[in-house]
Parts: C-alpha cells; sequence; structure tokens
C-alpha cells in the first residue's frame, strides 16, 4: 500500500472532500413526496496534489492514525468552470491486505451553500459516503455521495488526478 494510494482516496472526498463540477444545469430534480425535495448533483473533480495532503504520524510509512487533508477543486461537469471546492479529511483506521481503510469527513462548497458527507471507505476507486447535512440550498439535505477516483494521478507537484462526485439528495 502506498501513501500515494492513500492520499487518493483521501481526496474523495473524498473526499476528501475535495473538483470538474455540474453544471447548475446539472441539477437533476427526481419526483418524491410532497415533503420531500430529492436531486442529483454530479461533479468533476480535479484533486490537490497528494504531496500537500498526506500528514504521516508515528512511523514512518502508512499506517493507522495518518491523516489525509484535502482541499479540492469543483467544476461544472465536462469544463474547466469551477464551482466550488470540497475540503476535509481522512484518518487511516486500518491496514487490509491489500490496502486500507479510513474514516473520511468532508464539506462541498458551492455557491447556493455546503453539503457536508462523511463514511468509512477503502482505497478502492468507487467510494460511497452518507450525506449529513447542508446549509443554505442544501438545508436539510440528507443521502449519499458517491466518489469515483480516475486513477490518473502523476504525483507532479501540481494537480493529482481526476475524478467524479455524484450526490443523490433528499431535502425536507
Amino acid at each position: 500500500m502506498s501513501v500515494k494510494t492513500i492520499a487518493s482516496t483521501a481526496a474523495v472526498l473524498a473526499a476528501s472532500a475535495g473538483l470538474l463540477v455540474a453544471p447548475a444545469s446539472g441539477v437533476t430534480p427526481v419526483q418524491g413526496s410532497s415533503d420531500q425535495r430529492q436531486q442529483v448533483l454530479r461533479f468533476d473533480l480535479g484533486l490537490r496534489d497528494f504531496k500537500k495532503n498526506y500528514v504521516d504520524v508515528g512511523t514512518p510509512g502508512p499506517g493507522v492514525g495518518d491523516l489525509l487533508v484535502f482541499q479540492d477543486r469543483l467544476f461544472r461537469k465536462g469544463t474547466k468552470t469551477k464551482m466550488g471546492v470540497q475540503g476535509g479529511s481522512c484518518i487511516v483506521t486500518a491496514l487490509l491486505e491489500p490496502g486500507f481503510q479510513t474514516h473520511c469527513t468532508g464539506t462541498v462548497s458551492l455557491a447556493g451553500g455546503q453539503i457536508s458527507f462523511q463514511g468509512l471507505v477503502t482505497d478502492a476507486p468507487v467510494k460511497v459516503m452518507a450525506v449529513v447535512g447542508g446549509t443554505g440550498t442544501y438545508d436539510g439535505a440528507s443521502g449519499k455521495l458517491t466518489f469515483v477516483e480516475n486513477g490518473d494521478g502523476t504525483n507532479s507537484g501540481k494537480d493529482d488526478g481526476t475524478g467524479t462526485l455524484t450526490f443523490e439528495l433528499r431535502h425536507r
């Protein structure tokens, strides 16, 4: 398990967190009950370079307790139009054969408000986490976030790859 792989997972949000984003028109309303509104938001993600994300705690090399801190850019889907940012952190909770597990928390900040998420994920390319709340337009949001890591990072000291974020939101 490489440190780069750990950092890529944190960028989930992550996200860590977090983009090449969906256009405002990329919001897809879904019919729901009269007291609940559903929508889907899709974004492309530009991940921050791994060297700026990884905090090695304790014994050198990947280990339980290591921290991944992420701040990534969101762009309108299929464009370079910046729509927001995501930020957060992931803590390595277990080393697995192969790979590792992390607990991640993060927030996406968009013009209309913020969406917060968290979850237990591995270093697999697809990570699914819970949406745990929001502000502004996203007040009362719940649902899920799916982060897909494209695996195209170069660890060049600039951006460290791309991915996609898809939010499936429910609002009260």
